[in-house]
């Protein structure tokens, strides 16, 4: 193995735990902030970051007006609808069950790509889903003693999950005329002006109230450094290396991770149940992807550090 594999499969790692230390950073953060106040902080300071990395490395394009409706939705549907779900609905189950769910996504993004962009969907991708909402019922409900306030908590993460899905079609649609980084720079900020009145009007003012210190912040700079910026940067550093079949494979190891830091961290129980949903959540997460896994490894070809930026399937729902 080259050590450009070496450093592809160390970075993608990395991105994986950043994303799944993302659930954990939401509790340790609410320990003082409200939801949206965090999602606001969080989404400025990766906001920042990504508008530097545009100026200075990469280059944004301009915007046609026939195309602002098309951000503006986007943005709506992620990060605005999509981090104000997830950003409560963790509130009220746990870290582990909140990454389950999310996870998600790209088992599901083929049956919204079939119904609205008339892609092929294959027959395992409806056995993949079958078998992994099996595995998220045994984790969400894993020792549960309040039914109600887990059908909120899991209901809200599935408001974030049909955001992502509504982001993910828009995005299909812009990635043909803009770069990657076009896009993330442009739905963050149209983001921001979304969240700004509700962080002015209802959590300026506690905000101010809250005595500054580095422990109180380092929660929301976390997420906002690491969860958003770093590993989206990581994702892609490895889609140029391995493919983007091999890289997104790794997301997989999400809820995993997820489940072993909520355990350390949070004290989050770990029943033997959790563990069974994982496993069979990753099961049918895999599934739709088995046939093709060898024949990716021998034929599919590694991106450009261009490409990276500009193909439809690289860039993540981030969490």
């Amino acid at each position: 193995m080259s050590k450009n594999s070496v450093a592809a499969y160390v970075a993608i790692i990395a991105a994986m735990l950043f994303w799944s230390l993302s659930f954990i950073w939401y509790k340790e953060a609410y320990v003082s902030f409200t939801p949206v106040a965090v999602i606001f902080l969080r989404l400025t300071i990766a906001t920042l970051l990504l508008a530097v990395v545009a100026l200075t490395i990469l280059k944004t394009q301009r915007i046609n007006k026939k195309h602002y409706l098309l951000f503006v939705s986007l943005a709506f549907f992620e990060p605005f609808l999509y981090f104000l779900a997830e950003a409560h609905g963790v509130n009220y189950i746990s870290a582990t069950a909140a990454s389950v769910i999310i996870a998600l996504i790209p088992l599901l993004t083929p049956f919204v790509a079939f119904i609205f962009l008339k892609h092929k969907l294959k027959p395992l991708h409806l056995a993949g889903l079958t078998v992994s909402f099996t595995g998220v019922g045994l984790v969400v409900f894993a020792g549960s003693n309040d039914i109600s306030a887990d059908l909120l908590g899991i209901a809200l993460m599935f408001v974030a999950v049909i955001s992502a899905l509504g982001y993910s079609i828009i995005l299909v649609k812009l990635l043909k005329f803009y770069n990657t980084i076009t896009v993330m720079v442009f739905q963050n900020l149209i983001a921001l002006i979304f969240f700004l009145p509700f962080f002015l009007v209802f959590e300026l003012r506690g905000i101010l109230e809250i005595s500054f210190s580095l422990d109180t912040y380092l929660p929301i700079l976390k997420l906002g450094f690491f969860a958003s910026f770093m590993a989206f940067t990581l994702f892609v550093f490895s889609i140029k290396r391995i493919g983007i079949t091999i890289a997104n494979m790794f997301t997989y190891l999400i809820p995993a991770f997820t489940a072993v830091f909520a355990f350390f961290i949070l004290n989050e129980a770990l029943y033997i149940q959790t563990a069974v949903g994982i496993g069979v959540v990753i099961l049918g997460l895999i599934l739709p992807h088995l046939p093709s896994i060898r024949e990716s490894k021998k034929n599919e070809p590694v991106l450009s550090v261009e490409r990276a930026f500009q193909e439809p399937e690289n860039t993540p729902i981030i969490p």
